[in-house]
């Protein structure tokens, strides 16, 4: 049975690579295909679960994503999947294992034996907009050391694929409804560049004060969203790394929050700030829960600020995206693509090349 699952398992890699034409992957942006024997994902499950079933709070919480282990006897029914991860152990014989081993060349499982490398990604690899990850060490035991030194690293790789299948889903048909007379009439005006989708319209622009905001709404205005843009003039990096600080990230979203139409302040039992990239800016990320200064007819939602420093603009950047969805318990979908599209954000307008 062993032989035969690895058989046919080679078999279809080889069939695969001689395929001219792909299908679309399938299953959903948020699934997580996880293919590893049985005594391997016992070891594993737990430490895996906390690596790709991040909780985030909308205030509900909620997971970006979640892993489903299936057996190599349903290779077939899962291999094309978006998103798929095999595990398997050099010092194991049992059928992924012995799969995952068949993939190796000498040089990379010797690497392998002596932890040098324990993960590897690729694209489309039996099917398109595929994510498939191998993950092999020496044992389970060593795999799971690797995954904990190393758990951000492996989840961004999914991250990142996420972001793109959001990225072509949300632009793929509104490129023809882009209206690229106000991206460049506000790169012209401010000197920074968003692909703003089409559904969000410039609600707010006030010159005097460095700050602008966009706003949709769809499901019936139940759903709405706002992307808010504010800068700061620096001197120059030492003023603006004095400046862009924890507190700065939280007076700053409060200060703008209370320009909105419906003032709003954040939930401090629900603030976090942390270092992060934003594009390829060192940043400082700020999430948390809105919610409105009107008490008596108080509603909120989830909020991300991404406050940055560009030394050639003398600027800190400060990029706020808020939710606001009651009927719907799964917001961060929502939030993600908001950041796909402030993710957009550059100082140079591609519309100009």
């Amino acid at each position: 049975m062993t032989k035969f699952l690895l058989t046919l398992f080679l078999a279809a890699i080889v069939m695969a690579g001689c395929e001219r034409r792909k299908s679309s992957a399938i299953g959903g942006d948020d699934q997580i295909i996880i293919i590893a024997d049985s005594s391997n994902w016992e070891l594993g499950k737990d430490l895996l679960k906390k690596v790709f079933e991040r909780t985030y709070f909308t205030p509900q919480p909620e997971t970006d994503f979640y892993i489903q282990k299936v057996p190599i006897s349903l290779f077939e029914t899962y291999k094309k999947y978006k998103n798929v991860v095999m595990i398997g152990t050099l010092d194991s014989d049992q059928p992924v294992s012995n799969a995952v081993k068949a993939m190796l060349s000498e040089d990379v499982a010797r690497a392998v034996e002596t932890g040098q490398y324990f993960v590897f990604t690729r694209n489309d690899e039996w099917a398109l907009n595929q994510r498939l990850m191998i993950l092999t060490s020496p044992s389970m035991a060593d795999l799971n050391l690797a995954l904990q030194d190393n758990a951000d690293m492996v989840y961004q790789a999914f991250d990142q694929h996420k972001n793109e299948l959001v990225y072509d889903f949300i632009y793929k048909t509104a490129a023809p409804l882009e209206n690229k007379e106000l991206q460049n009439e506000l790169f012209k005006k401010y000197g920074w560049y968003m692909r703003i989708h089409p559904d969000f319209k410039l609600i707010e622009d006030k010159e005097d004060s460095n700050y602008v905001r966009f706003h949709s709404r769809s499901y019936g205005k139940a759903l709405q969203r706002w992307i808010s843009l504010y800068w700061v003039p620096v001197n120059d990096s030492l003023e603006a790394a004095q400046t862009l600080t924890k507190s700065w990230m939280i007076s700053t979203r409060e200060k703008i929050g209370l320009w909105f139409f419906e003032p709003v302040m954040s939930d401090s039992g629900y603030d976090t700030v942390r270092s992060t990239m934003f594009n390829h800016y060192n940043a400082l990320e700020y999430t948390g829960i809105w919610k409105t200064v009107d008490i008596k007819n108080a509603f909120g939602g989830t909020f991300k600020s991404i406050g940055f420093y560009d030394d050639s603009a003398k600027k800190i950047f400060f990029i706020d995206e808020a939710v606001f969805f009651p009927e719907d318990n799964q917001k961060l979908k929502y939030m993600r693509e908001l950041d796909v599209i402030t993710h957009t954000f550059s100082l140079t307008n591609p519309n100009l090349r």
